[in-house]
């Protein structure tokens, strides 16, 4: 039984996730999810007891959710969320349990938890560090004549001397020395000592993005906007939804009918596409009335899928009371 683990782009913070399994593996109810280590064999405990100070793993097992199950694309997907995903560090052997099914998987590295979220052990307190104590503030100088007596009265005063500077300056010497010497170290380091290169660009969840998911390889593709589109759903989380949007409408542009099913089902509330909506992150709100007009050039460009597609939007549309909804009933369903 193969089971794998995806980050969900619509949270680059971390903190969700989203299993996949092969198609057909669960039931069409509501599933739970269980967690447990595969060398110590303890189950993920319930969040409340980890919050209360309690163990993060137990000797019970315990079922998260149910969880939805979403099918499309030949796989079975399930979405888990802090519950789980804060509390599992990276790199871990674990065995999940989803519904009846079980596998072996090493945690990935680039499903975090949210930023802060503890993810084992119990709640430390940290403890500022101690400042340290102020120095006595030193005594005032003792107050001293500015002028010497007169010999006699009459005689010319003598002229006064300035008072002698008693304060050494070695120290602020010193200091000034020490960060003269620490800029110039800096100035030879920055010089002399080869740069890193620049890091390569990055995708929404944190994970170096590969050539073959930018926007120059993909594009470069020949045979059509199916192998494109094989490609993007091959890319997974590692193509930015701006750059399968491009690719997608571009296609569009060009009446290809695989394009604009795809964006039917994107403004379809009703419909799924996992692995474009949920891996790339590229989704769209509940818009029947624009998904009828794909759905219905999709159908004129030669699409087989989208004769049925159409025919139930159109149900949703004619119980509509929306102006925008009436117009494209009468547009595109009569």
């Amino acid at each position: 039984m193969s089971l794998s683990v995806h980050p969900d782009p619509q949270h680059p913070a971390g903190g969700f996730a989203f299993l996949e399994l092969p198609g057909g593996a669960l039931p069409d109810a509501p599933v739970p999810v269980a967690v447990q280590e595969a060398f110590g064999g303890r189950w993920l405990a319930p969040q409340g007891d980890a919050g209360q100070g309690g163990p993060v793993w137990q000797g019970t097992r315990h079922d998260f959710g149910p969880y939805e199950v979403h099918r499309h694309d030949g796989a079975d997907w399930v979405r888990i969320g802090p519950e789980i995903v804060d509390r599992i560090e990276e790199y871990t052997r674990l065995r999940i349990a989803v519904g009846a099914q079980a596998a072996d998987v090493t945690w990935p590295d680039d499903v975090p938890p949210r930023a802060g979220a503890a993810v084992s052990g119990a709640i430390r307190t940290v403890l500022p560090a101690p400042r340290p104590a102020a120095a006595p503030p030193s005594p005032a100088p003792p107050e001293i004549a500015g002028t010497v007596e007169r010999d006699a009265p009459g005689e010319p005063a003598e002229a006064d001397e300035p008072l002698p500077r008693s304060a050494p300056r070695s120290r602020a010497w010193l200091a000034a020395g020490l960060v003269l010497a620490l800029l110039l170290a800096g100035l030879g380091a920055w010089v002399f000592f080869p740069r890193d290169d620049p890091a390569p660009p990055r995708s929404e969840v944190g994970a170096a993005v590969p050539d073959r998911c930018t926007w120059p390889a993909l594009s470069a593709l020949s045979g059509g906007f199916g192998t494109v589109e094989q490609a993007i759903r091959d890319c997974g989380a590692d193509v930015s939804p701006d750059t399968a949007l491009r690719l997608i409408e571009t296609a569009a542009a060009r009446g290809d009918s695989r394009a604009l099913l795809l964006f039917g089902t994107l403004y379809d509330g009703t419909e799924l596409d996992a692995r474009i909506e949920k891996l790339t992150g590229l989704t769209f709100e509940d818009e029947p009335a624009r998904a009828a007009e794909y759905y219905a050039r999709a159908l004129a460009a030669g699409s087989k899928p989208a004769k049925d597609r159409l025919s139930a939007i159109c149900a949703r549309l004619a119980g509509s009371v929306l102006t925008l909804d009436k117009g494209a009933y009468d547009d595109y369903c009569r």
